[in-house]
């Protein structure tokens, strides 16, 4: 049992592979779907989602930390789709957004130019020209954003388990390799493993709960989970927005108990600490 995360430049064939693989493996295949749960659950334009993980934040919302508000989002409902494992995700960032579970095998599919135009003028009725600016455009945006979020090039090959090239590969290949490294025991789930994604799902869904505080800013503060305690650490902008934020997470299902190990950020009231 394993979760699998394909990478993939727009129209590089990655979804493709997704879906045989999920025939193959009779795993559950998703990208699109985490995006309309989230929407549905937390009432978030769809757009505003596909954004924060799809573009680079502008200068306003590095300032209010927008975008980590819709991220853990998208965190807290990913988690909770892979949570049983048997799940191959082909969306972006899930390598980041489920960082640190060892159970995970992360895949990057390349494919040429040449193929990913075709792909765009066939299903998105794009002229070459129009094809050609859309994907650099895409292309350019993940970077962007995975270098602000995490100070990496998301096309760097030590982020992933095995690249592929489906310009030299054909798709039933791919598959056979992804089947027979998915099955091998630095991939399978263990206690530990399910237990640190768990504690991960427990987290993200304690900041996806906070977003609907008003003032509450995530970037400047983090939320570790632990089987069912939770501890808030960072920098927390006055006593009164602590006590609301460790009351919200109190509340959240499967919180036992929540401590706090922030510090009160008095530039925010205009003392310099």
């Amino acid at each position: 049992m394993a979760i699998i995360t394909i990478s993939r430049g727009s129209l590089s064939g990655g979804q493709m592979v997704a879906e045989m693989l999920s025939k193959q493996l009779h795993y559950a295949a998703i990208s699109r779907e985490v995006i309309v749960k989230a929407t549905e659950k937390y009432g978030v334009p769809e757009f505003k989602l596909y954004e924060a993980i799809q573009k680079s934040p502008t200068f306003i919302q590095r300032l209010t930390f927008e975008r980590e508000k819709y991220l853990a989002i998208i965190q807290a409902t990913l988690c909770d789709y892979v949570k049983d494992d048997n799940v191959i995700y082909h969306g972006h960032a899930g390598h980041f957004l489920l960082k640190g579970i060892s159970h995970i095998l992360r895949i990057r599919i390349l494919a040429p130019m040449e193929f990913r135009i075709q792909q765009a003028v066939k299903r998105q009725n794009l002229s070459e020209k129009e094809a050609i600016k859309y994907i650099e455009e895409v292309d350019k945006q993940r970077n962007k954003w995975t270098k602000f979020l995490y100070g990496v090039d998301w096309r760097s090959p030590e982020l992933y388990d095995m690249i592929f090239n489906i310009e030299n590969s054909d798709l039933e290949f791919v598959c056979n390799m992804i089947e027979f490294a998915v099955q091998q025991k630095e991939f399978q789930t263990t206690p530990e493993s399910h237990q640190a994604l768990l504690n991960l799902l427990l987290s993200s869904q304690v900041k996806a709960a906070l977003t609907k505080l008003p003032h509450v800013r995530l970037g400047e503060f983090d939320v570790v989970a632990d089987k069912g305690n939770v501890k808030i650490t960072g920098k927390i902008k006055s006593e009164d927005a602590l006590a609301e934020i460790l009351a919200a997470a109190a509340k959240v299902p499967g919180v036992k108990k929540v401590a706090s190990e922030a510090k009160i950020n008095y530039r925010y009231q205009g003392i310099d600490n």
